[in-house]
């Protein structure tokens, strides 16, 4: 069935068109020398003047672009009668043609306009809307014109052939005053919906700054000066790791990406191992994405800065992609958007350390998300929260498919921070408290949190991989459980993992 502002719009069309008809029947009739009355046919066209300017659009830029559409079709209209009694049709053409042009420019600038003007209000909700695989977003057209509601692609990088169920996903735009009634309207139509969340807010799992006051001197194999004031390094038995590093070369570097606020390229201690991603991924306004980056793999032995397991920064490159912003605050639209820009750009293991609370599951598009990684031969790892919770409540801890990681202090006690991870299938645990790493500006600076625990997991697993290309999430989890240590609160957040053990496992 036609929308009603389609029927009115064809009503508007048909109007014009059989005025114009009407002038061209009397230039015709002219021609050949017979009388032709003009006043009923002006009057026609005063009437279709007077309904488009009532016509129900949105502003008075979509009333004048429907103007100039319909006049424009009309005449064209009168144009192909004039042709068909070689009768100068020219004079009907051009101004026919110009005006559909200039109609149909200045309807699209208006829609661009209303969009962006609805986008950016603040008043203004996002919903994350799931279509099947044989639907299209112009069948919810008539409900989103109902109420003032715009939509885009949500993730215009991936189609049906790659994954039918995130190239289906849009984000519709809505006056937060008409979100309920819009979404009651489009749950019922379960012809064409799938899935419809939120686009909720995220931000990044805020880290607590703490003191990274020199440790008791370390006799360490890498020369990074600030290797001493990284006591996890000493805890988690680094030198060992750098000897096995340095008799057994890799079979591949590999691409680890932290989907986080961007990584600062240019630091001293990460442009030797750094990917260029394009975009703000190759820049961080806030400082959180940096420094899960060098705990990751910054250059190690490279005489700078603080160490990390990525020996001669021969084993692990990073890339940066932005889920969030300067303030650290994303959705769950950029999160997912950012988890498949990493997967397509062939990353092997993800880093994310953000999260949001999710008590009744993790939100579909964040799922699918990961589901596309994985399928992409990604590996990932993520943050379990610093709320002393159960982990279970947040995602993307709680989505299946993940490695989950907590943290723990000096004494390998879970961090009073920390959320508990054990109930989730994959739980592990890494140093959180007080670790030093890299910040934007070539600087380095302390913090505390489970979003530091995160990326000392994953760059081991990208040195596990570096080692053994083939190994899965399964696999690469089994390991580091088999080999971790057990500590006080292992029943909480899992064992600690113990670089050497895992790398020792791989290499046997």
């Amino acid at each position: 069935m036609l929308s009603s502002s389609l029927s009115s719009h064809l009503l508007g069309i048909l109007l014009v068109s059989v005025a114009f008809l009407g002038f061209a029947r009397g230039i015709v009739r002219r021609g050949k020398g017979r009388s032709f009355n003009p006043l009923p046919v002006f009057m026609l066209l005063l009437v279709a003047l007077a309904y488009q300017l009532f016509y129900p659009a949105t502003g008075i830029l979509s009333r004048f672009a429907h103007l100039m559409v319909d006049f424009g079709a009309g005449m064209i209209i009168g144009a192909f009668y004039l042709a068909a009694h070689r009768d100068r049709p020219k004079m009907f053409w051009v101004p026919g043609a110009l005006g559909l042009i200039l109609g149909s420019f200045l309807y699209g600038f208006s829609f661009l306009l209303n969009m962006e003007s609805l986008c950016n209000r603040p008043d203004t909700v996002q919903l994350l809307v799931e279509l099947g695989p044989d639907d299209h977003i112009d069948e919810l057209a008539p409900t989103l014109k109902k109420y003032g509601a715009v939509a885009e692609k949500a993730f215009p990088n991936v189609d049906l052939s790659e994954d039918e169920d995130l190239a289906q996903y849009y984000v519709v735009f809505v006056d937060s005053t008409k979100r309920i009634p819009l979404e009651i309207e489009l749950k019922g139509d379960r012809e064409n919906v799938d899935q419809l969340d939120l686009n909720r807010p995220l931000e990044l799992i805020r880290p607590l700054e703490a003191d990274a006051t020199r440790r008791p001197p370390t006799e360490f194999l890498a020369n990074d000066p600030y290797l001493t004031n990284q006591w996890f390094a000493s805890a988690l038995n680094y030198n060992g790791v750098y000897e096995l590093l340095r008799s057994h070369t890799p079979k591949q570097k590999v691409k680890l990406a932290i989907v986080d606020t961007g990584v600062d390229q240019g630091h001293e201690d990460l442009q030797p191992v750094y990917r260029r991603s394009g975009g703000d991924g190759d820049k961080d306004q806030h400082s959180h994405g940096t420094h899960c980056a060098g705990l990751a793999g910054a250059a190690t032995n490279n005489g700078k800065g603080v160490g990390s397991l990525n020996w001669n920064g021969d084993f692990v490159q990073i890339s940066g992609y932005p889920a969030l912003d300067a303030q650290g605050r994303g959705t769950d639209r950029r999160v997912a958007q950012a988890i498949i820009d990493a997967a397509e750009d062939g990353a092997q293991v993800i880093s994310m350390s953000l999260g949001g609370f999710s008590p009744f599951g993790a939100p579909k598009a964040q799922r699918d998300a990961i589901k596309y990684a994985r399928k992409l031969g990604a590996i990932v790892v993520v943050a379990a929260g610093n709320s002393n919770d159960d982990a279970r409540k947040y995602s993307p801890a709680n989505i299946d498919g993940v490695i989950t990681v907590g943290a723990v202090d000096e004494n390998l006690r879970k961090a009073s921070f920390s959320n508990t991870n054990t109930r989730l299938k994959r739980p592990i645990a890494a140093p959180g408290v007080n670790i030093l790493s890299s910040t934007p500006g070539s600087k380095y600076q302390a913090f505390n949190g489970t979003s530091m625990a995160t990326p000392l997991v994953s760059g081991l697993v990208g040195i596990l991989k570096a080692y053994r290309p083939d190994l899965t999430t399964d696999q690469v989890y089994a390991i580091l459980n088999e080999t971790g240590t057990q500590a006080p609160d292992t029943d909480k957040v899992g064992r600690v993992i113990n670089p050497l053990g895992a790398l020792q496992s791989v290499l046997k």
